[in-house]
């Protein structure tokens, strides 16, 4: 058997690209959405220490509370030196965090204003 374990942090944020829809809704580019970052992390139970655990879920959400303050602070666009794309931040954290999380499956950028979910997820071998 195996186990998933997710973590996750809500935050608002500011993407500051250009839309369509935030045209339409007459909603400036820098308005801030409701965000949550969410990661997940899978193992099997050869994994589990003696302790009954395999993943320190407080150190994952440390690193998570980090980059929310960091995608808290300030429009994205002036974040990033790329298109910050739901898409491309997704990968971009993934790429920052899985060598500092053991054996992270996938990590989720949710659009809670608009409904959207972006998951960026390692292929397994």
């Amino acid at each position: 058997m195996s186990y998933l374990v997710e973590v996750s942090r809500d935050f608002q944020a500011q993407q500051g690209l250009p839309s369509p829809v935030r045209r339409r809704r007459a909603l400036p580019p820098t308005s801030t959405i409701d965000v949550t970052l969410r990661v997940a992390v899978t193992f099997d139970d050869d994994q589990l220490t003696d302790q009954g655990w395999f993943l320190d879920t407080d150190a994952v959400a440390e690193l998570l509370d980090t980059w929310a303050a960091r995608l808290t602070d300030g429009p994205w666009t002036t974040r990033f030196p790329f298109r910050p794309t739901f898409e491309l931040v997704a990968r971009h954290l993934f790429a920052d965090l899985s060598p500092r999380i053991p054996q992270l499956s996938w990590l989720e950028l949710e659009d809670r204003t608009f409904g959207t979910r972006t998951r960026y997820a390692m292929l397994q071998p």
